[in-house]
């Protein structure tokens, strides 16, 4: 997307495989920070009792029969005994 937005033209001061590469470590840059402070705020709403460890991080989980993990345990009665506690 950035390529698109900021295409290649001449006044740039490197060669177009330059440019792209450098484009591409900054994209991965960034992907990263974005998961880093996803994360984070998830936890946050963890530990201030928002959101529960399930319901946060079991719906991105998938099982060898495409279903989420949260579906599964559900089906199963294995996160209604950890409420009960």
């Amino acid at each position: 997307m950035y390529l698109r937005e900021h295409p290649y033209s001449y006044r740039i001061r490197r060669t177009e495989a330059q440019y792209r590469e450098s484009a591409l470590a900054q994209g991965q840059i960034a992907v990263n920070s974005i998961l880093r402070d996803w994360i984070k705020g998830q936890l946050i709403a963890i530990e201030c009792g928002v959101l529960s460890f399930e319901q946060v991080f079991l719906p991105f989980q998938i099982t060898h029969d495409g279903r989420t993990v949260a579906e599964r345990a559900d089906q199963l009665g294995l996160l209604s005994a950890g409420e009960a506690r």
